[in-house]
């Protein structure tokens, strides 16, 4: 009675913010949507450059100004302010232990990508990627943010969406060299270093490193919970430019950390776990124009992924030590009606090294390997100036479950220049892990998930200052894997279909102040009637995200808000009603006091909320970990 009663609250909060900020147009007069970052240029929703306004795909941008701005730690920090992401971390910032579940409607079954190259930690326990380890956002030129099966371009395991993360292209004129220094609570302190240049051959690099230290937080109601991070980020990019038409780019990146952890739950936990992280990615991206239709792009990359957890305990500790190889070679072919992308995906996960030891029992696997080999093909046809059918498939053949075929259509609708519609059906195709089958846990009688989604989407302007998208979706898949808490192994847990809605609205009222708003709404409901029906309970029925920036000469101030709606908890467990439903709100403040250096500070969960990501017990006298209470970090950037 109590949720529904929430959730008609939250979707009559939802007309009533849309209601209220369309009356508000009349009143004010504030400048252009070209002025400002509502259009932006993506290359996510179909691999090749459009607007994201025009893009038949539910996609948010987090630009370049918004990471300087908003100074956010890692990657996990940004994510969160994106309507239609859920971030689970362990405590602080997630840096340390293995856990950071990103889920993007609903499910972990994402892709993640760095320039467009697979960046998965396939074979890991928990998370497809550790967003914590992204710490260098200087590197960073913008993230776009795909949520919505996109199986065809980027694998069938994309059934919940993509994130890719596009590093910054240095151009003429970019010689420089920044300096940043930042400290805060919790024993917050980080050294960053940027050199980028650009010779007049047009050979051009990118040198940055970081440091990253932290240590014991207070939650909201000043609990103190053990942690400790001392990590070391490393990246390098140097590349040229043959012509217009050519170009070779060479990436290395590395992040080493020691962390100390709560050995089993962090808000009683007084016994600890030492770890250590080393990952390293090397790359190599080539793009040649053969030809005045066709564009060939090749990519080669390495993925390692190093952890040694709870090494300071012979009886609990657990190595992991992976390994991810691929190439990919795809060709965009333009014609005046068509524009076809196809081309091959390979890419090879390895496990070198895996020993996990529980109470004097070890289980430990080496060198088992699981290969996919892919061919993909999409036709996008401009049938005329309003409407895009575009069609594509997909064949992969794994290692291990052979061939399997996944189609797409998406029909796109351009009503006018202020008005885009868009409908899709996909199918999708996610193959166990290795610690799946392989692990004491696994079991390789496991069969592969299967399914489909139905989207249907608008972006529409409203006037030149504002703009909104509607997104709604269906998805249906078969042989669901969960884990048996009874017989500790993976198995096929059934159907389940998930469906969920978002409203996203961005004003800019005048030229010193902008909002926007986000409200997205799932609901998970699995066959098997004994299971939680809203995915462990770890995933709230809605979520709010709110956004306010005011910029004024050398001043500017961010605000950002995410409310959590209905959050059921654990099945079986307590869930106080503190944490069904609550609020969290971060604010940054920037002051260019010279042309090349400013000042800032951030402050992270204003009202110390006493709050958790991961809801494995929600009774606040439980062993579970809780989220840091109130923080702050103050730092100046200095560039010459």
């Amino acid at each position: 009675m109590k949720r529904d009663f929430l959730r008609k609250r939250t979707i009559l909060a939802a007309i009533a913010c849309t209601t209220f900020v369309s009356l508000a147009l009349p009143s004010v007069e504030a400048a252009t949507l070209d002025e400002y970052t509502l259009d932006n240029v993506v290359v996510t929703a179909s691999k090749m450059e459009q607007s994201a306004f025009k893009a038949p795909a539910n996609i948010n941008v987090v630009t370049r100004e918004m990471l300087e701005k908003n100074h956010y730690a890692n990657l996990t920090d940004v994510l969160r302010d994106v309507p239609g992401v859920t971030i689970q971390n362990y405590g602080n910032g997630g840096g340390n232990y293995t856990s950071n579940s990103i889920y993007i409607n609903g499910t972990k079954n994402i892709v993640v990508l760095i320039d467009g190259m697979r960046v998965n930690t396939n074979g890991s326990t928990f998370s497809k990627f550790n967003a914590s380890e992204v710490v260098d956002m200087d590197t960073i030129e913008r993230i776009e943010i795909l949520k919505g099966s996109a199986s065809t371009l980027y694998g069938s395991d994309a059934s919940g969406g993509v994130i890719n993360i596009i590093t910054r292209k240095v151009s003429a004129g970019d010689n420089k060299t920044s300096l940043e220094i930042t400290g805060g609570s919790f024993g917050k302190e980080q050294y960053s270093f940027l050199n980028t240049g650009r010779t007049d051959d047009n050979v051009y690099w990118m040198l940055a490193a970081q440091k990253d230290i932290s240590g014991d937080f207070k939650d909201g109601r000043s609990n103190t919970i053990q942690n400790e991070v001392n990590a070391n980020d490393f990246n390098f990019k140097i590349g040229k430019d043959f012509d217009e038409d050519t170009s070779l780019v060479f990436t290395y990146e590395s992040y080493q950390s020691d962390y100390l952890r709560p050995k089993n739950g962090g808000l009683h936990e007084t016994k600890i776990s030492e770890g250590e992280k080393d990952q390293k990615r090397l790359s190599i991206l080539s793009t040649n124009r053969i030809s005045e239709k066709a564009v060939n792009q090749i990519s080669l990359y390495q993925n390692k992924n190093y952890l040694n957890d709870n090494y300071n305990d012979p009886m609990n500790v657990w190595l992991m030590d992976l390994e991810t190889s691929g190439i990919s070679d795809q060709v965009t072919y333009t014609t005046e009606n068509h524009t076809l992308v196809g081309g091959f995906d390979f890419y090879q996960d390895k496990i070198k090294n895996y020993s996990s030891t529980s109470y004097g029992y070890t289980d430990a696997w080496r060198d088992r390997t699981i290969t996919n080999r892919a061919f993909y093909l999409q036709d996008a046809w401009h049938m005329n100036n309003e409407w895009t059918l575009t069609t594509g498939i997909r064949t992969d053949n794994h290692s291990v479950y052979g061939h399997h075929n996944t189609p797409s259509v998406v029909l796109g609708y351009e009503a006018s220049d202020n008005t885009n519609y868009y409908m899709s059906y996909k199918e999708f195709f996610i193959s166990p892990n290795q610690y799946q089958l392989y692990s004491s846990y696994g079991s390789l009688n496991l069969e592969p998930e299967t399914g489909k989604t139905i989207e249907f989407g608008v972006n529409h302007k409203f006037d030149k200052t504002f703009t909104g998208s509607f997104n709604i979706f269906k998805r249906e898949a078969e042989n669901m894997i969960g884990f048996n808490s009874d017989t500790y192994k993976y198995y096929n847990v059934g159907e389940e279909s998930a469906r969920g809605w978002d409203v996203q609205l961005t004003k800019q009222f005048n030229d010193n102040f902008s909002a926007n708003v986000g409200y997205t709404h799932l609901y998970i409901d699995p066959e098997n009637a004994s299971s939680n029906p809203n995915r462990n309970g770890y995933l709230p029925r809605g979520a709010w995200n709110l956004g306010m920036k005011y910029e004024k000469d050398q001043f500017d101030m961010q605000l950002n808000g995410r409310g959590i709606i209905d959050r059921e908890g654990r099945k079986g467990k307590n869930i106080a009603d503190e944490f069904t439903s609550f609020w969290i709100w971060d604010a940054a403040i920037n002051y260019q006091f010279e042309d090349n250096a400013k000042a800032f500070i951030r402050v992270n969960n204003i009202f110390d909320k006493f709050y958790t990501d991961q809801c494995y017990d929600m009774d606040p006298d439980g062993s579970w970990y809780s989220a840091p209470g109130r923080n702050f970090q103050v730092g100046v950037q200095y560039s010459f």
